[in-house]
């Protein structure tokens, strides 16, 4: 049952076309001249017969002639298909570009024609996809007959054949052979230069240009097409699942889900094969809690517990995969009657490894005994990496999610501040318990202080690209090494060419990389010359070691060098956890002083606001000597952090640092939920002028040079009124006094910048040789250190 998209696309052609069989005559009557020819005698034969039915030779308008001479008509076929294969091959032949077909093989009738068979385009993503692939192969045709250009392009279409019966999919690439085909020309034929040529081909799915430069109307296809479909079902499906596992929300979405268990069935040839998956870290742990678990058998219905003992447990201590023929033969528990309720017999269970940590599990099953096996699992064995590494990124991603959510919420409903929602809440219910309709009123927070401090990562942006220059040069160094070593071999001028674009690439990754650079050159090594090396090494037995040390240095998981890049992020995560621990360890003392707003944000760095003040509490009287503690601990952090830091760097693969800074604004502000991002926000226009410097303070730069203020070991306070930074001296003085903090103390003016102008800073450095240690600090000391007004 062709899908009617499909036919109009033929019917819709812009060319004529008609059925005719004088170009197989044609060859017939070589055929039967030539006597040691096998087929000369029954060539001869043929043709007498069609002396008999001269209505054969012509251009067949009417297929009227086909089914009177169908007797006829098979014995032509028969010079063109093997009759052998009849039952292998699934080939077909039909009128140019039109969708009657008049000759099928036996595996075509039985596969393809029946009404219960739907066909279509596998991938019609495009509009008009299936027109213009038709018209693409007619000008395919066209440029070969009579500009004798023959590129070797397939065209892009694939077809899906579903059997409407039990769902079950195929998929078929159609390959065209029109030798018997031949084109007329009416009128005159438009020339083409190699640049025109060229230019069609940039322009491929551009069929008006295509038009332009070679009108359609103009030609006539008569003859016949001869085409196959091929059965690519492993290699496509395939294909696809890596595709679509690269998909981050793919394994997470219910119909993500559904279509990867689609494309399982297809690849195992099991209509009602079960399939599920898991991703977990701990098995005597809850596999459910923050987890991937799309198992055959919901989570809903079975205690994590009572997987113990059965092959899900066999599986994950092992690391091995199981097969069960029969799960009959199993004794008796809560995971062998689950999948008894459901049926299934038999079962498969693949641990999914990455550099030998289990990353989760999948899992098929079976109605029939037996029917899985390890020949099946084969099949899957290139996917099972990619499985494993989309269900790492997958949970990573959901926990990532998890932990937004649970970040806004406790953003939204911080501890010192849950009190006011709960009023909120109770005032709401109250007027619908009445009989009312309302909403939850605003929530404000008036004359509040705010305080915000940055830990950034100093030159993060340069040593991430750092990192990627030296792993795209060393991985271009070793492809030439082996390309160099494969001359030594044998002499082939395409190594010495792609020797030649390496040094170009090396040349570009030196000069600086640009947006597309790193993606363009993965590509070329993925592309162009790592299947150089597959070649060489399965041609030349003394270059396997020499492509094998090249494929050995590439990262496991991605496939390309990745090493500088691992050492950047890696060292980049140690010290934004080992800052986040500073800040999460200090906050908890600092709420033990007074209850105050907090909240702390990853960016190449740590960014955090915190907000003082009476209308944020309840039955505790607010004084300045708190946010003067809360501004003391600030800085004391400052420097636990600067020194934590420094430590630190040892033991750091990329020798990072950090910068800090605080930014002094001493008006109190008004700050409001905003209930469409879940987050408080300034209130306000005055109030915004905080907010947009905030913004722009980590790129300040000190008036009248080009120097950024913050430096590396030193922490930097902005502020706007001399009368802010006067408070803050005295905590310096005092801990310079206490050797947390040298002597100097640097005062700046700085660069207006947009929306932030008339700023002034002090810069003050933090002694790393001083013995005292900053941990003997405790924050509810710090009372003692400030004197209230």
């Amino acid at each position: 049952m062709i899908n009617e998209k499909i036919k109009c696309s033929f019917e819709c052609a812009p060319f004529k076309s008609t059925l005719s069989f004088e170009y197989l005559i044609a060859e017939l009557k070589n055929v039967s001249k030539i006597q040691k020819n096998p087929f000369s005698e029954a060539a001869q034969k043929v043709l007498k017969k069609l002396d008999d039915a001269p209505m054969l030779k012509k251009p067949i308008e009417d297929f009227k002639v086909i089914r009177e001479n169908r007797d006829l008509v098979d014995q032509l076929m028969l010079f063109v298909f093997n009759p052998l294969n009849d039952n292998l091959d699934i080939s077909a032949a039909m009128a140019p570009f039109t969708p009657k077909m008049f000759y099928s093989t036996k595996l075509f009738d039985d596969g393809i024609k029946g009404e219960h068979i739907k066909i279509e385009l596998a991938k019609d993503t495009e509009k008009d996809s299936m027109f213009l692939a038709v018209v693409y192969q007619a000008y395919l045709i066209i440029l070969q007959k009579f500009y004798g250009f023959n590129p070797k392009i397939d065209v892009p279409f694939i077809y899906k054949l579903t059997n409407e019966q039990d769902q079950s999919e195929k998929y078929y690439k159609m390959v065209v052979n029109s030798k018997y085909t031949n084109v007329k020309v009416h009128g005159k034929l438009n020339k083409l230069s190699e640049i025109e040529m060229k230019e069609l081909f940039d322009r491929s799915t551009d069929l008006d240009f295509w038009n332009e430069k070679i009108p359609l109307e103009k030609f006539e296809f008569t003859g016949f097409i001869h085409f196959s479909y091929i059965d690519i079902t492993a290699e496509y499906v395939i294909s696809q699942l890596k595709s679509d596992l690269l998909d981050k929300n793919f394994l997470v979405s219910q119909e993500g889900f559904e279509g990867i268990r689609q494309k399982i069935r297809a690849l195992m040839e099991i209509q009602d094969l079960e399939f599920g998956l898991a991703a977990f870290s701990d098995f005597n742990s809850n596999i459910n809690q923050n987890a991937i678990w799309k198992s055959i058998i919901p989570d809903s219905e079975l205690k994590c517990e009572e997987y113990k003992g059965s092959m899900y447990e066999t599986a994950y201590v092992e690391k091995r995969i199981v097969i069960t023929d029969d799960i009959k033969t199993l004794k008796g528990n809560k995971v062998v009657s689950a999948f008894l309720k459901r049926g299934l017999s038999s079962h498969i269970i693949v641990p999914l490894l990455l550099d030998e940590e289990l990353v989760g599990m999948i899992e098929f099953g079976s109605k029939e005994p037996g029917k899985l096996n390890m020949v099946q699992v084969k099949r899957f064995h290139e996917l099972f990496p990619v499985f494993g590494i989309a269900l790492k990124r997958s949970k990573e991603e959901l926990n990532d999610k998890l932990r937004a959510i649970i970040q806004e919420e406790c953003t939204a409903i911080h501890p010192a501040v849950e009190w006011r929602f709960q009023e909120a809440a109770s005032k709401m219910l109250d007027v619908n318990l009445s009989g009312g309709a309302s909403t939850m009123e605003p929530i404000i927070f008036s004359d509040v202080v705010p305080i915000y401090g940055a830990t950034d990562i100093r030159n993060s942006s340069v040593e991430r690209t750092n990192a990627i220059q030296a792993d795209l040069t060393e991985q271009l160094a070793l492809a030439k090494d082996v390309l160099l070593k494969g001359l030594e071999h044998q002499d082939m001028p395409l190594l010495d060419n792609l020797i030649y674009k390496i040094g170009l690439h090396m040349q570009t990754v030196s000069s600086g990389l640009k947006a597309g650079d790193e993606v363009s050159i993965l590509e070329f090594l993925n592309k162009e010359i790592e299947p150089v090396f597959l070649q060489l090494r399965s041609r030349d037995q003394g270059m396997k070691k020499v492509v094998e040390g090249y494929f050995n240095q590439m990262d496991k998981e991605l496939g390309v060098i990745y090493k500088k890049r691992k050492d950047f992020e890696d060292s980049l995560t140690m010290i934004n956890d080992v800052v986040g621990e500073v800040l999460d360890d200090e906050q908890l003392k600092a709420q033990k002083v007074f209850p105050h707003y907090f909240e702390k944000y990853r960016t190449d760095g740590i960014e955090y606001n915190a907000y003082v003040g009476q209308s944020l509490v309840q039955e505790v009287e607010y004084n300045e000597i708190y946010l003067k503690n809360i501004r003391l601990w600030q800085l004391l952090s400052k420097v636990k952090i600067a020194r934590k830091i420094r430590g630190l760097i040892p033991s750091l693969k990329t020798k990072l640092d950090v910068t800090q800074l605080i930014l002094v604004h001493s008006n109190p502000l008004s700050i409001t939920f905003r209930q469409d991002e879940k987050k408080f926000d300034v209130a306000g226009a005055y109030n915004i002028r905080y907010e947009i410097t905030k913004k722009r303070i980590d790129k300040a730069v000190i008036k009248g040079t080009q120097d950024r203020l913050t430096q590396v070991g030193k922490i930097a306070i902005i502020y706007s009124h001399a009368e802010e930074i006067e408070e803050y001296k005295k905590y310096i003085e005092y801990m310079i006094a206490k050797g947390y903090l040298k002597e100097v103390i640097e005062d700046f003016e700085l660069e207006d910048m947009k929306g932030a102008s008339g700023l002034r800073a002090l810069r003050v450095e933090v002694d790393f040789g001083a013995i005292t240690s900053i941990d003997d600090i405790v924050i509810s000391e710090v009372s003692e250190m400030v004197e209230p007004n």
